[in-house]
């Protein structure tokens, strides 16, 4: 009898033991960024902090800002597993994502509006997360073929040229080696008779360093996030404008699909807030860093009325191909009506974003409007 005593009252204790364990497990996933500082892995940390708190500290995100991959192996690098979540820019892939590569290009359309503010990037991530959960399987399914699930969108601040001499005119233009990071910037340096070069993000600087390029199309804060104040000489403000948007927060499909709904509704919402944290960065460090550059001697010349007409006419003349274009090259079937449902989205964003005096508050916006609405039980699963 007492060996029998001893025995349940062993298991009852094996038992407890067993549950305390499940209790306190955590899933901890690797966050890779793939910037070396800036609005990207400073928003990351918030995102990581939010993930523990939202999942009860079922989920820890460790944060890897260059060390585990970098922006060009990102993609290639999530699909494999190397990392759970990855800051994926879809333009460094062009075959792999041309669905949303192709709606991207579609920021180009903010270059024609007034924005005094550059409040852009916030209307532009929030139009690209709608898109995508609502409007776009095609998305969706070149995010499975490689074995991501897409949570989440941000938004640069308007892109301008960062350069090592004056563009300022068409005649500065001809000929200049300009980095690229993405299509349509690409075709808009071909219009004004420059000479698009694309290179990943983590090569620019010595690119600009070397003379290998003469300006690189990108957000004033990379200015300090790619450290290029340190190869800058010349600012371009308002050429060619656009903003980007980069899938940055990703998730392995074989980890979504392990997770709980509550678990990935808690992801979701840290997504929410991960985007609306590196947007308002963006916003906010634009201004910081081109009057740092300034104050150390880098000029700041705006491109003369001539230039900025050529620019605006390639830009109109290039918009109306849009789907052809990717038609011919990526065999793109539902271009024109994808095209046709993301317009009016930058429209409603850009309505929507007028108010926002925060990260927080846009995360609310983010959230409330589209990222509350996702189906936890479906996306990402089929």
């Amino acid at each position: 009898m007492t060996r029998l005593k001893q025995f349940f009252a062993l298991t009852a204790l094996a038992v407890c033991a067993l549950a305390a364990t499940s209790a306190t497990a955590q899933t901890k996933l690797r966050y890779a960024v793939g910037f070396p500082s800036g609005a990207a892995p400073e928003a990351a940390r918030v995102y990581a902090d939010a993930v523990k708190q939202l999942s009860n500290n079922s989920i820890n995100v460790r944060v890897f800002d260059m060390s585990l991959l970098n922006l060009a192996e990102m993609s290639s690098g999530l699909k494999q597993g190397l990392a759970d979540i990855g800051y994926v820019l879809t333009p460094y892939t062009p075959a792999e994502f041309p669905h949303l590569n192709m709606a991207s290009e579609l920021s180009m359309l903010l270059a024609l509006e007034d924005d005094p503010d550059g409040r852009s990037g916030m209307a532009f991530g929030g139009a690209m997360a709608e898109f995508v959960f609502t409007a776009c399987p095609e998305c969706n399914g070149d995010f499975a073929r490689e074995n991501q699930v897409f949570t989440g969108a941000g938004g640069s601040s308007p892109y301008m040229l960062l350069c090592t001499k004056p563009m300022q005119s068409a005649d500065d233009l001809k000929g200049a080696r300009l980095r690229a990071g993405g299509a349509a910037w690409a075709r808009w340096a071909r219009k004004v008779e420059a000479q698009p070069v694309s290179m990943p993000g983590n090569e620019i600087f010595e690119a600009m360093k070397q003379n290998v390029v003469e300006c690189t199309i990108q957000s004033a804060p990379e200015l300090s996030g790619l450290n290029l104040s340190e190869v800058t000489t010349s600012i371009t403000p308002n050429l060619p404008g656009g903003a980007f948007s980069g899938a940055s927060t990703n998730i392995n499909r074989d980890v979504w699909r392990k997770l709980s709904e509550e678990q990935r509704r808690s992801l979701l919402k840290a997504g929410a807030l991960m985007n609306a944290e590196v947007t308002y960065r963006y916003f906010d460090y634009a201004k910081r860093d081109v009057e740092a550059a300034v104050a150390k001697g880098v000029q700041l010349q705006p491109a003369d009325a001539a230039l900025l007409a050529i620019s605006r006419a390639a830009i109109e003349a290039d918009i109306p191909n849009l789907a052809a274009t990717y038609a011919k090259q990526h065999n793109v079937q539902r271009g024109d009506a994808l095209i046709e449902a993301m317009r009016p989205l930058l429209v409603k964003w850009t309505k929507l974003v007028e108010p926002v005096d925060s990260a927080q508050t846009l995360a609310d916006l983010y959230w409330n409007e589209v990222y509350s609405k996702v189906d936890v039980s479906q996306h990402g699963l089929q």
